[in-house]
């Protein structure tokens, strides 16, 4: 229901308001997968998953602050997949020298802090399953602050529909540079009432190579504290990526370990192809083998 509502007020203002910026956007990932278990079962199929379309809007209301809208559907097609669509980012908004604020369905700071050091989002073995709930908030009110000598801030307050659930709050501070950068975030009532979260992220450039490092810590009433960690190493050139991810989790419903290595080809601005093999343990002695192939098209 919210994302009809939005995606009428786009089309409303895109009519009626000849100055507004408006457009279509995308991005398509499609392939054959390549799923073999250590009991040697295997499968092959034909996947989507992390393909999305959207249409944003930017508005000037007064010479400093810009009205926001954006609608975004996640696209998953494959024959494995009971959910079609999904939605990703979608809010309205504003935008002013003291920051953004926006409100809607948005991903938590705390879950972009993955994403400098990420080299293998939405493939068939995501790293995110090593957290325990790396998660988009339906109900959110998101601030951004702008960056002052490199540090910017972000909050979201996340309000639950459940009576007897707390409403979550999940924080960012980041220092960044053009070599590298820092952030830390915390949340608390997000995945779970009482349960914290706390993550720090490391990444730097050394010229053509690109090393990032994520932990995250988990805390819940009356259960040992679980630690999940993330480290990826990158090599670009003008025509391909080489990259190479480990991941580890304490987290018993999920992988205890996650190798994944791959090849990105870049042939143009907007379009690419790739290459990505990956292991993943989710128990002692059970491992599965992955392979993905596909191309990448955006607009």
């Amino acid at each position: 229901m919210k994302g009809c509502w939005l995606a009428g007020l786009v089309a409303v203002l895109a009519v009626f308001s000849p100055s507004v910026m408006a457009g279509w956007y995308g991005y398509l990932d499609i392939g054959p997968r390549y799923s073999e278990a250590r009991s040697g079962d295997s499968d092959v199929f034909m996947d989507s998953r992390g393909s999305f379309l959207g249409f944003a809007v930017e508005q000037a209301l007064t010479e400093q602050i810009d009205l926001l809208i954006q609608a975004e559907y996640e696209i998953d097609a494959d024959a494995d997949s009971d959910k079609d669509f999904g939605q990703n980012d979608t809010f309205v908004g504003l935008a002013t020298p003291l920051g953004s604020l926006r409100a809607g369905n948005l991903e938590t700071p705390l879950r972009h802090l993955a994403d400098p050091v990420d080299r293998f989002p939405d493939t068939i073995a995501d790293p995110s399953e090593l957290w325990n709930g790396d998660i988009q908030a339906t109900d959110s009110l998101y601030y951004q602050s702008p960056t002052w000598g490199g540090f910017r801030g972000e909050v979201a307050l996340i309000r639950h529909d459940a009576d007897n659930r707390h409403n979550g709050v999940s924080s960012a501070l980041w220092f960044e540079s053009e070599t590298g950068g820092i952030a830390l975030a915390s949340e608390k009532h997000v995945t779970g009432d009482h349960v914290r979260r706390h993550r720090v992220t490391l990444f730097r450039s050394l010229g053509a190579f690109a090393l990032g490092f994520t932990a995250e810590r988990e805390s819940q009433p009356d259960q040992p504290d679980t630690l999940a960690r993330l480290f990826s190493l990158a090599h670009s050139s003008d025509k391909r990526i080489f990259k190479l991810q480990y991941g580890k989790s304490d987290l018993e419903q999920f992988e205890e370990y996650l190798l994944s290595v791959g090849i990105d080809f870049l042939h143009s601005n907007a379009f690419g192809s790739y290459l990505y093999l990956h292991r993943h343990e989710q128990e002692e002695g059970a491992d599965f083998h992955h392979a993905e192939l596909g191309l990448r098209f955006s607009f």
